[in-house]
């Protein structure tokens, strides 16, 4: 499977969670690991890619012993069957096509190619929109992959969009009990913590969970005055803060196009497209329009 989104907008916290319901187990014979989310970080080869995730398995050898590139996967394999591997999640994997050469994106998408097909579990690719360049080289990968999901961001000119981002904030709510003192999905709170986030989920969470700390930590009842405070404290001046402006002078930026990626001529000509948003204000009778169709 190919799970693609924006940053924050919880692919990495879904592994987490397939990762903590499905616990490491310290046998006597051996450590079983149901599931491994392997987070790639600067990746430069293949054999580096192969040698790396030896290490977050376990190898005895720190992937090091091997007199070439297919001892070493070939021990990978063997491996991820001795600790019993049932998932196995490769994040971030748009690192391998940012500042790399056509010849490494192609031997790191045939090793991916090799493991679905070797290991016979089901593996999961993760990472930013342009991942899908690094799947679509390869045309064996390309055909090995079942399924393609996109994380779709929440959005807010829509009422069907609006509520699904409204139950987000009550399940937020709920978890840190505070729906008592305020109720974050009410449709003036939900435009101002969208004004504050763009609807990005890990900001959305941050900043609940930040207001929540701050509540505790100084014994302050949770409302917007509080919300105001810790928006002020990431440096947003007074006169941009959506805690303190009327409703009908917020921005509500809403992401339309997913970022991109723009392969240069050189390698260190590559460079990321940004995400593009749509801008909207609130008409005085609470009703959401358009200002701007990209911004």
């Amino acid at each position: 499977m190919l799970l693609t989104g924006e940053s924050g907008s919880g692919k990495s916290a879904l592994a987490e969670y397939y990762v903590k319901k499905n616990p490491v187990v310290e046998l006597d014979e051996r450590t079983h690991i149901p599931v491994l989310h392997f987070e790639l970080k600067a990746i430069s080869t293949p054999l580096e890619f192969l040698r790396s995730l030896l290490i977050a398995i376990g190898d005895p050898q720190q992937g090091m012993g091997a007199r070439n590139q297919g001892e070493l996967y070939g021990r990978l394999i063997t491996l991820i069957d001795v600790v019993g591997i049932e998932l196995l999640i490769l994040d971030e994997i748009q690192v391998i096509i940012e500042r790399r050469s056509a010849k490494v994106v192609t031997g790191i998408a045939d090793i991916f190619k090799d493991l679905i097909k070797d290991t016979e579990i089901p593996i999961v690719f993760m990472g930013m929109p342009w991942s899908k360049y690094l799947v679509d080289s390869n045309q064996q990968l390309k055909r090995r992959i079942s399924y393609r999901h996109v994380v779709p961001p929440f959005r807010i000119s829509q009422k069907s969009e609006r509520d699904n981002y409204r139950r987000l904030l009550k399940l937020l709510s709920d978890a840190y009990r505070i729906s008592d003192e305020m109720k974050l999905e009410e449709i003036p709170v939900t435009y101002r913590i969208f004004a504050a986030t763009s609807g990005n989920l890990s900001a959305t969470a941050g900043l609940i969970s930040d207001t929540y700390m701050l509540s505790k930590m100084e014994g302050k009842p949770i409302n917007l005055k509080l919300f105001a405070d810790v928006v002020r404290s990431f440096g947003v001046d007074d006169s941009f803060n959506p805690f303190l402006l009327p409703l009908e002078q917020l921005e509500l930026r809403e992401l339309i196009v997913h970022s991109d990626w723009h392969f240069g001529y050189r390698a260190n000509k590559n460079s990321i497209v940004d995400a593009e948003y749509a801008t909207y204000g609130i008409s005085n009778g609470g009703r959401v329009y358009c200002l701007d169709g990209v911004a």
